[in-house]
């Protein structure tokens, strides 16, 4: 493991970043996220799903799906979001308050390397264009792993610039069933998506 300051100073830079970046952050980002969102929804069911967005930031998913066209969302879906930028999850409250779709929402300050969250918690996981700021690639998506269910659709998606996607796709492999990657040119992120296969994991020494 590299050393604790470097670890911190490094979570420091992200969350100086997106907090200074926050207020203009829906404008630049909507277009290109909203694609992202439409590949993953492909064949995804909210129904009876306790969703977590780990990385949700101003809640760009979350709109995404509130304009999704379901009577019954908010009676089906409870959504919990998670992010290290408490001015990105400020944006993301006054959002909450204005949609009309109304979903059980919960946000929460926090570390994708160390989610506040019990075991086998979610059965619906996106971490969409998230995972490539964190300290330790494998520590975030271990985590990921331990607080879903088993057989939990993950829908992952990663900048792929200096990504190590062969590392990444060897561990998943690993925790997972029907792993799919999209390396698609008109995309800046490669899209992973398979279902959490939890029976035969061994507990790692990270």
């Amino acid at each position: 493991m590299k050393p604790l300051n470097e670890e911190s100073d490094k979570k420091k830079i992200i969350v100086e970043k997106y907090n200074s970046t926050s207020s203009f952050y829906d404008d630049r980002y909507r277009k290109i996220q909203n694609e992202k969102f439409e590949l993953h929804f492909q064949n995804t069911n909210f129904n009876c799903k306790t969703l977590l967005d780990a990385g949700c930031g101003t809640g760009l998913l979350f709109e995404y799906i509130s304009s999704l066209n379901s009577n019954n969302l908010g009676r089906t879906l409870r959504y919990i979001g998670i992010d290290i930028s408490w001015k990105m999850l400020k944006h993301f409250y006054n959002k909450t308050k204005k949609i009309k779709n109304k979903v059980n929402t919960n946000l929460i300050l926090g570390d994708i390397e160390n989610l506040p969250f019990r075991e086998d918690k979610f059965n619906l996981i996106f971490s969409i264009t998230s995972l490539q700021n964190l300290h330790d690639l494998k520590k975030g998506l271990k985590e990921i792993i331990r607080v879903g269910k088993e057989k939990t659709a993950l829908k992952l998606s990663i900048l792929r610039k200096h990504l190590k996607l062969e590392e990444v796709i060897t561990y998943l492999n690993s925790h997972t069933i029907n792993l799919r990657t999209e390396n698609l040119e008109e995309v800046e992120d490669v899209l992973i998506q398979g279902s959490l296969n939890k029976k035969n994991i061994i507990e790692e020494n990270i």
